[in-house]
């Protein structure tokens, strides 16, 4: 083995420990990161629009806030709201148990059963509140480390729209010349697909944001804007996540009216959840990012099983990039 070999194994090697070693250190990050990269794919028609009225930068900061800001607006006061709303129920037994009963008598159960039932709530809220000073460090430690990558996404959202295209054209001057325009158009075509996938999933977030006002307006439910605003959250993580605004509202109805409670559950299923997530949704997104709508369904969910919060972005980014290269290569025959 000749000395030019050795040193190409031996650069080999390096940039593998590096990359593992960068990926290793990144991965408590991995959330911050894969969200910066996509509200950036979201901010992209933003950034353009204004790009050549008033430069590069400031198009970029401008871009980024206006996805931001209202998200982490929207994200931590709903937080912050539903954390005031956990302490009155832990706090206010009497007045939880009086509506437990009412809600229980409504719904035809015998006083023989609701006494029974109301025997287990003590317990349950001793149970409950138990667990929350147990895991009081925790909550705290995962509440510090969500607002770390809530931050880091912002950055990372901002410097893809200043840094992307420049490191993308720095990246093709590193390819032989005869090489360059061949891969530009395929990296072309990625990007091209990723704008498809996020935009046209922040489209559909917005309309199922907009659908939940007079659908929360007609029911009477305080705090309509906040919740339409959790809604749209909600909606850029797909087929899951609206579920954890309509079931609370569902049980705060419960207490007031239980045919209300299941009238709202069952309009809620149908007009914001079947219709925009199994309807629309595969089909809007898919022809917005050309990518199949089973397969586009398979990855939001197979993603958020596997990895989660960044699984969510990352398995139909994967998807998107499959798709990318058999349209690239469908094209070139």
């Amino acid at each position: 083995m000749n000395d030019e070999t050795k040193w190409a194994i031996a650069l080999v090697v390096a940039v593998i420990i590096i990359v593992a070693l960068t990926f290793y250190f990144f991965l408590p990050l991995l959330d911050g990161i894969v969200m910066g990269v996509v509200f950036s794919y979201v901010a992209k028609p933003i950034k353009k629009r204004l790009e050549k009225k008033i430069g590069r930068l400031l198009s970029s900061a401008i871009a980024t806030l206006v996805i931001i800001v209202p998200i982490f607006f929207l994200m931590f006061y709903g937080i912050f709201q539903g954390i005031n709303q956990a302490i009155y129920i832990l706090t206010h037994q009497n007045e939880l148990e009086a509506n437990i009963v009412k809600m229980l008598k409504d719904a035809g159960i015998s006083d023989a059963y609701i006494k029974k039932i109301l025997e287990y709530i003590p317990s349950l809220i001793a149970l409950v509140k138990s667990r929350f000073e147990l895991s009081a460090f925790d909550v705290s430690k995962k509440f510090i480390m969500f607002l770390m990558n809530f931050v880091i996404s912002a950055i990372v959202c901002y410097y893809s729209l200043v840094d992307g295209d420049r490191f993308i054209e720095n990246t093709l001057k590193l390819l032989p010349e005869d090489r360059r325009e061949e891969f530009g158009k395929f990296v072309k075509e990625i990007d091209e697909t990723f704008l498809g996938l996020w935009f046209g999933n922040f489209m559909v977030a917005m309309m199922i944001g907009f659908a939940s006002i007079p659908y929360f307006m007609f029911f009477n439910i305080p705090l309509t804007p906040l919740l339409s605003g959790l809604m749209f959250l909600a909606a850029l993580i797909p087929i899951f996540a609206e579920w954890m605004i309509i079931l609370p509202v569902a049980f705060y109805l419960a207490t007031k009216s239980v045919t209300t409670a299941i009238w709202f559950l069952i309009l809620g299923v149908v007009f914001l959840y079947i219709i925009p997530e199994i309807i629309v949704r595969p089909y809007f997104v898919g022809y917005t990012s050309k990518i199949h709508p089973l397969v586009l369904m398979l990855a939001f969910i197979g993603g958020a099983v596997v990895g989660g919060v960044a699984g969510f972005f990352v398995a139909p980014m994967i998807a998107g990039l499959i798709t990318a290269v058999y349209n690239y290569y469908l094209n070139q025959t």
